[in-house]
């Protein structure tokens, strides 16, 4: 019986079947200074932010980012428009091949809802993001608060 089963994986994998886990495609695009802002008291929702590198020849998008300590997660930009800063949901952000693009307060960032968990200052906390060819990239970020910035002394 074990010769029988040993004989047809051999026959399948002579024939060009695919083995069960593809090598997923090699990421064009790194990502660095990742970090999320510990949320406001009394909120439910934060921002993540981060540092994309594309060091690939095509333009990749970045198109949807997910955490466990999430419920949702969008893509959002900062705009200003007549005069007014406005925040919109985009569905894809591009990184043009051999640019850097920086998700930032006031620009691109990532708006994580309805928490299932309150980080706080130094929390490693895993980001997930996927791009328009389907890869996708584990990525370690830190709890910032707006709160632990340094003071200048006068």
């Amino acid at each position: 019986m074990l010769k029988r089963l040993l004989h047809t994986i051999l026959l399948a994998l002579a024939l060009g079947v695919a083995p069960l886990s593809a090598e997923p495609p090699a990421a064009t695009v790194t990502v660095t200074d990742a970090t999320v802002r510990v949320p406001l008291p009394g909120k439910n929702l934060t921002s993540a932010y981060f540092l994309l590198h594309n060091t690939g020849e095509q333009a990749r998008s970045l198109v949807s980012v997910s955490t466990e300590f999430a419920e949702r997660a969008e893509l959002h930009e900062h705009r200003t428009v007549d005069g007014m800063m406005r925040m919109r949901q985009v569905d894809a952000v591009e990184i043009p091949a051999g640019e850097k693009v920086r998700f930032a307060s006031g620009g691109y960032h990532v708006m994580l809802f309805d928490l299932k968990r309150r980080p706080r200052t130094g929390d490693p906390l895993h980001l997930i993001l996927t791009f328009d060819d389907g890869s996708k990239q584990a990525v370690k970020a830190y709890a910032v608060s707006v709160f632990d910035r340094p003071h200048h002394d006068h």
